[in-house]
């Protein structure tokens, strides 16, 4: 047999060629040898078994002269967690009245620029400016505002095709 140095798990040679036979002979001698299987398998049981047991174990299972012992009751233990707790829903829902009421003023306006932006409305500017009520803007309210000429004129260039068509004077603000 040649031993290798990676794989040292190695079988003689001719091995698997007569392995059937060399098996089933070792078995046939060993069977006969009786030294292995034995004869009965070593449990037995006594006779009429089966015909006295029934009556023992209903004589032993019928008999008055157990103890009784008590369990005990949890209810009081129960009770007292339900009670624990509606105590604690009555002091924190009384008190957890809350008076403040949200407007639309208390949010910020990158807030909404966000909503806008992040939600299509499918509706155009004329469509908006018909839907928001000028009736409380005054003119002090967008005049307050950073309103710059150079961001207006910069507003317009971005936004308007034709300068022309607002009949502006273009040299002044240059």
């Amino acid at each position: 047999m040649k031993k290798d140095k990676k794989n040292s798990f190695n079988t003689p040679e001719g091995y698997f060629e007569n392995f059937n036979e060399r098996l089933m002979g070792r078995i046939e001698k060993e069977v006969h040898s009786e030294s292995i299987i034995p004869k009965s398998d070593g449990f037995s049981i006594p006779e009429n078994y089966f015909d006295e047991i029934t009556p023992k174990i209903m004589s032993k299972t019928t008999g008055e002269g157990g103890k009784v012992i008590q369990l005990k009751s949890y209810r009081t233990f129960y009770y007292g967690a339900a009670a624990v707790a509606a105590v604690f829903v009555l002091v924190f829902g009384l008190n957890w009245k809350s008076t403040t009421t949200v407007a639309f003023d208390d949010l910020a306006n990158a807030e909404i620029d966000a909503y806008f932006e992040s939600n299509e409305l499918d509706i155009n500017t004329y469509e908006l400016a018909e839907l928001i009520s000028l009736d409380n803007v005054e003119l002090n309210d967008v005049l307050e505002q950073d309103l710059d000429a150079e961001n207006i004129l910069e507003y317009l260039d971005e936004t308007v095709d034709d300068i022309d068509e607002l009949n502006l004077d273009y040299s002044d603000y240059e």
